[in-house]
């Protein structure tokens, strides 16, 4: 591959794992189980997993969480190394023309899905095709600078773009890059997704038991299965998060991602916490197409009536950031100055609305969510804009429902959260731009993002102004888009006995090198 990749600026020693894992080894862990261990193939990882994931195809599931699931069973055409640099995957690399409007992919030759459909030029065409051809393909804006993908020859794919973006690279990687089986999805588009997902990952489903669990063996015809150590990966769904670490204790499972109120439990119970480097986002979501968030001044209250350090104490227990930005702190796209600009002010609040004309007992307005997900962020929402005499009404919702008047911009607020993107550019434009899935003001854009994002995106990922446009772009998103972010944190893994250090990548779980050994 030419020298053309970019890591993004995730510090190993990042500041918010040094919040969020205080008291844990360099490497990660209150100190590895399994470091004096000799590494054999063979083993078990039994995952708990505390939710019920509704669907298995990436197209559909999106640069989601859910994809920590979907990894194991489907390969990109690149993938991402510990400093979150482009690497080869299923591609062996690309090319750039001139202009920077086309990129050419090469592909490793000889390679298969674990159906045995040729992983060639076709099947890529396919894949991004169906991305815009399917109705509840939640990455056509993710993809929206793709033209056209043209087959060169059966290992050469060529993708014409719309505008100059180096960011495709990153977009081809693990979260919304994941490739899957032309064969499996025309055969049965409906049996794919319930029971049989096929891709070319390390890992091939045995068994999927709706609601309950997954079982995945190691497929001998991954490109790289001879790094791949660990025989069966077990997802067990629905583990309740009040009894997910004596689970672990127990050796029921041995395997766990945490969120923040967990981590202290997970180490006194002599768990091996390890950072991966992922993190996550909470925010609220405001619509300023509907009254009262079309007037400014009433965004502008919400925002400094908002108190970040309150979520990052009572619900984070204080291991997270209060950044006033969706990104942590060592992000490429984190933006220094945003964490002294309208930040948390009362009087500040109440001027914005008393200038403006606007009396506060006015303002009573639905905050919709996911139930289960968001109940105490909704708590703390409502408390703290009652300071202000803003009344909040709380509304728990079911996954369906809520995901009609979100992705379909219905709704005048909510809250949810994210765990960013593999292409920071996208990473921004979900958040804010005209076809952002995050923006529930869609599409209602300002100029000046549209033209920030454009000079970020035609940023060569090697120039030195790189970091300085992607992070002008994110400046100019939170300051003229309408979501209003909470706090962010890190989402650690915890290790049982006998299992080895995972590698620390942002944004997925890599299995490769992943060992269990008998102790």
């Amino acid at each position: 591959m030419k020298n053309r990749t970019r890591g993004l600026a995730i510090a190993s020693a990042l500041t918010l794992t040094s919040l969020v894992l205080a008291g844990c080894s360099a490497s990660g862990g209150t100190g590895d189980a399994s470091a004096s261990s000799t590494p054999v193939d063979g083993g078990t990882i039994n995952w708990a997993y505390t939710s019920a994931p509704a669907n298995w195809d990436p197209l559909v599931i999106g640069g989601t969480s859910g994809t920590y699931l979907t990894t194991p069973i489907y390969a990109s055409l690149f993938t991402l190394d510990t400093d979150h640099n482009i690497v080869p995957d299923l591609a062996t690399g690309f090319d750039y023309n001139t202009a920077g409007d086309q990129i050419t992919i090469h592909l490793k030759t000889g390679l298969t899905f674990q159906d045995g459909t040729p992983v060639n030029a076709a099947a890529v065409k396919f894949n991004i095709d169906r991305i815009f051809s399917q109705t509840n393909s939640a990455l056509k804006a993710v993809y929206a600078d793709v033209k056209d993908a043209v087959v060169i020859d059966d290992a050469t794919v060529q993708l014409d773009l719309k505008q100059t973006d180096y960011q495709i690279p990153y977009i081809l990687a693990e979260k919304t890059g994941q490739l899957e089986s032309p064969t499996a999805v025309q055969k049965d588009p409906v049996a794919f997704n319930a029971s049989g997902p096929v891709g070319a990952g390390p890992f091939i489903v045995e068994e999927l038991v709706p609601g309950d669990h997954v079982t995945l063996k190691k497929w001998d015809g991954y490109w790289n299965a001879a790094n791949i150590h660990l025989d069966t990966i077990r997802i067990n769904f629905g583990v309740s998060p009040t009894t997910l670490v004596s689970a672990l204790q127990s050796g029921v499972d041995n395997f766990a991602t945490l969120t923040p109120d967990l981590v202290d439990q997970a180490t006194q119970a002599g768990l091996t916490v390890q950072d991966t480097k992922s993190w996550g986002s909470s925010f609220l979501s405001v619509n300023t197409n509907q009254a009262p968030f079309n007037n400014p001044a009433v965004v502008k209250a919400i925002r400094l009536a908002t108190n970040p350090d309150q979520y990052v104490q009572q619900l984070a227990l204080g291991k997270g950031q209060s950044n006033y930005q969706p990104f942590p702190q060592g992000h490429v796209d984190f933006v220094q100055s945003l964490t002294t600009e309208n930040t948390y002010n009362v009087d500040a609040a109440k001027k914005a609305l008393s200038d403006a004309g606007v009396d506060p007992s006015s303002i009573s307005f639905d905050v919709n969510y996911l139930t289960g997900q968001f109940d105490k962020v909704g708590e703390v929402l409502k408390s703290q804009l009652a300071a202000i005499g803003i009344t909040v009404n709380l509304k728990a919702l079911d996954t369906a429902t809520w995901a009609k008047g979100y992705y379909g911009k219905t709704f005048g607020a909510s809250l949810f959260g994210w765990v960013g993107r593999d292409s920071p550019v996208s990473a921004i434009s979900d958040q804010y731009d005209s076809l952002g899935v995050l923006n529930l003001s869609s599409p209602t854009v300002s100029p000046d993002l549209t033209a920030a994002l454009s000079k970020a995106r035609s940023t060569p990922l090697d120039s030195p102004d790189y970091d300085a446009n992607l992070q002008a772009a994110a400046k100019v998103g939170y300051e003229t888009a309408s979501n209003i972010s909470l706090y962010t944190y890190s989402t650690p893994v915890a290790r049982g006995a006998g299992v080895s250090e995972l590698p620390a990548v942002d944004g997925f779980i890599d299995w490769t090198g992943v060992y269990v050994s008998d102790n």
